[in-house]
């Protein structure tokens, strides 16, 4: 350390000093609960803290670093207030009450890093030296000396954006690495667009059945399935996984959903159990000192106030679209963009440190989070974008300390649209406007609130009417609804289905989709549940219940005429995805039919603006288990990339339109080009590629 580092570091920490006395002083002045007696005992008590961490923490973290990661790091912040308790009540004339130990450490905290930031001392050198230090004590002899390979994804984020992003100069370790040493490229998202089924494909090399991010199992009692719970992602893991995932050897999970078959997931969703929660000795690099799980609190909270500010900005500009936004999503807010994004590079430092790990796949959430309330290229994205670079940068400063070489990999699992939602356009949400269609004693189930961790089991009742003819059209299996081959349906169809009106009024498909005109009923009658509508983004999945079994489109048709061409009028409605006994998959718009399995199109493509390759996702998707018996797609505005979501969301991605499938990966510039990446899959067999050549080099 040069003289004049020396005198900085000297004069930084005096002014530390008497800002952390200037806090307790001005504390006692406005809490009469707090007692400080002398001026000077601010001093004595500020000193005093600093040899008490010094000496205590070391050997309190030791003994409680299991309770203080079972806590959340809540812990930890009760450490720091018994001690600050136990100096204060060595001191003459200082009382204090358990609420000032809490708070007085917490405010002297947010001081001195207001201080560190003015000074511009960059905490996370001296923090990763520290790191360093502590994992050199755990640090066991390997023999892998080829290098390891860090895998950062960044959720939600589109090409589009990214590049924006570099142009305003808000990631400029991204942008150093695409001029220098890193090669950039697009890649397209499988249908659903959505991380369950894009870190399914990515990280085990298999999505299928993922129907969407929730999905219903009707042989399973009409179980909604969704793939962020904790209590499902296992389950979808143990259908997916064949053991030899993308981090099998040896590699680390870090705040997925999924583990890649890691033997090292930390606040992985597949393996995190919240009441229990799967300790991990990872997490300990986040406590190593008092100092650092204050920080992040303090981050923590002010990510609060960022999110408040832009609620209050967004209603002084009336920004549109707009959600309704509370401060319980302002903390939900401040955990995926701080508390998660902190902890996710704080482990991966010390894994890099250590040397042990061959690979590790990390993902940065906060974009996706913000996103999806503020849209996606509103001023609130842009500096979680930019401190997602920072993380960025730590790594590569902590990888040039480290004895192994690590190579890096950006990526993202898929991109994110804009637009209203369906509900704020149209003022009916896609439940309500498909219950319309339906017979008026049809039940439904709408249930919007998707975040709780517990669903009850969807029971379902048979509609007496409709009941009759359950067992009756299982067994339909004329070449086309429309042909003259209808003795079978009209022996086994009720009174109240017109077979014969329907085919006296209509020629073929295409002319019931265009001419037919659908009637809306009330809902007055609905109590219980034979329908269940979900929302994906702009995906939609309709599920008639009552049924076992994925209905066709000649049932759909017999059973509820006016649904189909209903909803293919809507125009918030782009397609619909129904399978057909006669014909396959169909794609049907309010203009034409697509018939996927021989690319034959009647009338106008449905398709024509959903991307080159939208028919081959749609003919791979309706092979899944659990589809939907109508899968629903949005509008997509070419010219003004909007789509709209089936939730309430801004930003959404789920189907397809636009930048929602155009993620990006980034890799070194020396690897072998892919070329064309479609679906996630072939991100698993690049990287896993990858791997192995890195193994053998």
């Amino acid at each position: 350390m040069n003289i004049h580092n020396l005198i900085k570091s000297t004069i930084i920490i005096i002014l530390m000093i008497i800002a952390s006395m200037a806090t307790i002083i001005a504390f006692s002045l406005i809490f009469d609960t707090f007692k400080l007696g002398n001026w000077y005992n601010s001093f004595i008590i500020t000193i005093g803290v600093i040899i008490a961490n010094t000496i205590l923490w070391p050997i309190l973290r030791r003994l409680l670093m299991k309770f203080i990661v079972l806590t959340f790091g809540i812990g930890a912040l009760i450490v720091n207030s018994l001690i600050f308790y136990g100096v204060c009540c060595l001191i003459p004339g200082v009382s204090l009450e358990a609420t000032d130990a809490f708070l007085i450490p917490l405010l002297m905290a947010i001081v001195n890093t207001l201080i560190s930031n003015i000074a511009d001392i960059d905490y996370y050198d001296s923090y990763t030296s520290r790191v360093s230090n502590y994992v050199s004590k755990e640090k066991k002899s390997y023999e892998q000396k080829f290098p390891g390979l860090i895998m950062l994804e960044i959720d939600g984020l589109s090409i589009e954006i990214l590049k924006e992003a570099i142009d305003k100069d808000m990631m400029p370790t991204v942008k150093k690495w695409i001029d220098n040493s890193h090669t950039l490229k697009e890649w397209e998202t499988d249908l659903s667009s959505q991380t369950g089924a894009s870190q399914a494909g990515i990280l085990h090399g298999n999505n299928e059945n993922i129907v969407a991010y929730r999905w219903v199992e009707k042989e399973n009692d009409n179980q909604i399935m969704v793939s962020g719970k904790l209590a499902h992602a296992p389950i979808i893991e143990e259908r997916i996984s064949d053991g030899n995932g993308l981090l099998c050897d040896k590699g680390t999970s870090i705040t997925n959903m999924f583990t890649g078959d890691s033997d090292n997931p930390i606040l992985t969703s597949s393996r995190f159990k919240l009441l229990t929660f799967s300790y991990n000795k990872s997490l300990n690099v986040v406590f190593l000192e008092s100092y650092s799980f204050q920080r992040i609190i303090i981050l923590f909270l002010w990510e609060i106030l960022v999110e408040i500010k832009s609620q209050i900005i967004h209603k002084i500009k009336n920004i549109q679209p707009r959600l309704r936004r509370n401060i319980i999503y302002a903390t939900i807010r401040a955990g995926a963009n701080v508390l998660l994004r902190e902890v996710a590079t704080e482990t991966l430092i010390a894994d890099m440190l250590k040397g042990e790990v061959n690979s590790a796949y990390a993902s940065y959430v906060g974009y996706d989070e913000v996103a999806h309330h503020s849209g996606i290229n509103d001023n609130d994205i842009w500096n979680v974008l930019k401190q997602i670079d920072l993380q960025f940068k730590r790594l590569e400063k902590a990888e040039k300390s480290c004895e192994r070489n690590y190579e890096f990999v950006v990526l993202s699992d898929h991109g994110q649209g804009n637009g209203a939602t369906f509900k704020q356009r149209y003022g009916i949400t896609l439940a309500n406007y498909v219950r319309r269609l339906l017979p008026d004693d049809m039940k439904t189930y709408d249930k919007n609130q998707f975040i709780t961790d517990h669903f009850r089991d969807a029971f379902i009742p048979e509609n007496k009417q409709i009941g009759t003819i359950i067992n009756k059209v299982d067994d339909i299996k004329e070449r086309d609804f429309f042909s003259d081959k209808l003795e079978n349906i009209k022996e086994k169809t009720p009174d109240f289905i017109k077979i014969e009106e329907l085919k006296s009024k209509y020629q073929n498909d295409l002319d019931y989709i265009k001419t037919h005109k659908s009637k809306e009923q009330t809902t007055k009658k609905a109590k219980n549940s034979e329908l269940i509508v979900l929302g994906s983004g702009n995906l939609g999945l309709i599920y008639l219940t009552q049924w076992t079994k994925r209905l066709n489109y000649e049932e759909i048709v017999m059973l509820f005429p006016n649904l189909i061409p209903g909803l293919v009028k809507h125009k918030g409605i782009g397609f619909i995805l129904v399978d057909s006994f006669t014909n396959g998959p169909m794609a049907i718009g309010a203009e034409g039919i697509y018939y996927l399995n021989t690319d034959r199109i009647e009338g106008k493509n449905p398709l024509e603006n959903f991307g080159k390759n939208a028919a081959m996702h749609l003919k791979r998707h309706n092979k899944f288990k659990n589809m939907p018996d109508i899968l629903v797609n949005s509008f997509y505005d070419p010219k003004t990339e909007e789509i709209c979501a089936f939730e309430e969301l801004i930003g959404s991605h789920g189907g397809l339109g636009g930048s929602q499938t155009r993620p990006f990966i980034l890799y070194p510039s020396n690897w072998e080009d892919p070329e064309e990446l479609i679906g996630a899959k072939s991100i698993y067999d690049f990287l896993k590629k990858e791997i192995d050549e890195l193994k053998n080099s």
